[in-house]
């Protein structure tokens, strides 16, 4: 088992006397114990378990001195031992969370400081540098992480314990920030400022659609013709359903309305057809086109038998 040693700081005008509401300290808390058990999940798997633990601090701004275990599951200790490398320790798996480094000056940062440069947008560029790092660009800003730490950027439950962690504490009245870390000569700590908070919600997938194309020869029975931009021909290829479509053949819709060609409801066109679906995070739409009138019957007319 190992353990890592750091500090959660509430800081703002209320905890000056190194007091806080315990309605608002175990919801914090209990956020980010969910985001070490995701984090470990995300880079351990099942091979090691990792709990949060609350130790004992001295007075200031409310400081939670808290310890983490990353202990071996019995059935794999003999592994662990043989393969030392392939299990995140806790303190590999703490640095890689709360590592504050230098933006600016190109060090490596960790998780949270990774996220509240990125504000709850996506990066620009992702460039992994071949050395075990990853050079993040957004906004002309380059930083880098441990390629780790990439993969709890785009661990789903890692982000969305992180998200619920801002949601809890952006609920504390009179914080102003949250420091993950302890300031040293160095590097100052992670801090999370109250208008950070937003920040760590999860970015909205890329609305960029998938398109597939799709060209076909079929038969078609007009149900409604119309000529106004903006506005579709309505067809039946036999299905229970009519559909409508675009028509791009202009020769077709010239003759039609010059009376060349007398559109009736039975009548039918045998044309080529483009269908055009996309994809995207929130849907699945279909556009048909009808690229060509390859062929024009006329449907059954009623005869006058009386």
């Amino acid at each position: 088992m190992t353990k890592a040693r750091f500090e959660i700081a509430f800081e703002g005008e209320p905890f000056d006397d190194g007091e806080i509401d315990v309605r608002d300290l175990a919801p914090t808390l209990l956020a980010f114990g969910n985001v070490v058990q995701a984090a470990n999940k995300a880079l351990n798997g099942d091979r090691a378990d990792a709990r949060l633990k609350v130790a004992a601090t001295d007075q200031g701004s409310f400081v939670a001195a808290l310890t983490m275990d990353v202990g071996w599951l019995s059935d794999m200790l003999d592994a662990v031992i043989a393969h030392p490398q392939r299990v995140v320790a806790a303190e590999q798996l703490m640095d890689l969370l709360i590592k504050a480094g230098t933006v600016v000056g190109g060090g490596v940062v960790g998780l949270f400081a990774a996220i509240k440069v990125l504000g709850g947008r996506r990066p620009e560029k992702v460039e992994p540098r071949g050395d075990g790092t990853t050079a993040i660009t957004i906004n002309q800003t380059t930083f880098v992480v441990d390629d780790r730490t990439v993969a709890l950027l785009q661990d789903l439950p890692t982000r969305e314990a992180i998200e619920d962690l801002g949601a809890k504490a952006a609920r504390v009245d009179g914080l102003d920030s949250l420091r993950i870390g302890v300031d040293s000569d160095d590097a100052e700590a992670v801090r999370l400022a109250r208008s950070d908070l937003p920040s760590l919600k999860v970015p909205p997938e890329p609305d960029e659609p998938d398109t597939e194309i799709t060209h076909r020869d079929a038969w078609l029975k007009i149900v409604s013709v119309h000529f106004r931009d903006g506005y579709k021909w309505r067809f039946s290829d036999g299905g229970e359903r009519p559909f409508t479509a675009e028509m791009e053949d202009a020769e077709f819709q010239n003759k039609v309305q010059e009376g060349l060609v007398a559109l009736n409801a039975n009548d039918a066109i045998r044309c080529r057809l483009r269908e055009e679906q996309s994809l995207s995070a929130s849907s699945l739409l279909k556009i048909v086109y009808v690229e060509e009138v390859l062929e024009y019957r006329p449907g059954a007319r009623q005869m006058n038998l009386l």
